[in-house]
């Protein structure tokens, strides 16, 4: 499936995602930078330590994010404010949980949410 990078614009990722550990957390909030979509994403091993320091970021494009979370396709056009924790079992997602809302929630409550 060919990606239109530009439809999507830049996701804030975590260096442990791109080192292969799962995305643990994501979350939305405006961009004063038009060319970020707002999208951040962190690993299960970022610790605060870690997230406070920028170089342990990179931005990458939408056909990159599919290859480490595809599911973020999925979910893109969640509202701001979107505050979501990753839930697996064996190693393999298996959901998202809302962290605002305090529960398990699905990909079709996360789109129809309002913030």
């Amino acid at each position: 499936m060919k990606i239109n990078n530009t439809a999507f614009g830049g996701f804030v990722v975590s260096e442990n995602i791109i080192k292969g550990y799962p995305v643990r957390y994501s979350f939305r909030e405006k961009s004063e930078i038009k060319e970020l979509n707002g999208w951040t994403l962190y690993s299960s091993e970022d610790d605060d330590e870690f997230v406070s320091d920028s170089r342990n970021f990179k931005i990458m494009n939408a056909e990159s994010i599919c290859k480490f979370a595809p599911v973020m396709l999925e979910i893109f056009d969640a509202p701001y404010g979107t505050d979501l924790c990753w839930l697996y079992e064996e190693g393999v997602h298996t959901g998202f949980y809302d962290l605002k809302d305090d529960r398990e929630t699905t990909i079709e409550e996360i789109l129809k949410k309002q913030i």
